[in-house]
């Protein structure tokens, strides 16, 4: 398994542990290995995880995401 990979695995774990709302500012402030310095990083990781199902947009917020409770993709 790729780094990134296993990067988004573990933050994935942590979104559905902290619940809440999800934005590239607080993915940046995770401790590392999660966090980032880079947006770029931090938004790829949290549309890849809304691709996957696992995450929806949080309405009336850009680029903002919570937990998909009704499931996602493995």
């Amino acid at each position: 398994m790729s780094a990134n990979r296993a990067r988004i695995r573990t933050l994935l774990t942590v979104v559905r542990r902290e619940g809440g709302i999800w934005t590239t500012r607080r993915v940046m402030s995770l401790p590392a290995p999660l966090g980032t310095t880079q947006r770029s990083v931090a938004r790829q990781h949290l549309a890849t995880l809304a691709a996957r199902g696992h995450l929806v947009p949080v309405p009336g917020h850009d680029a903002a995401y919570r937990v998909n409770q009704a499931g996602g993709a493995a």
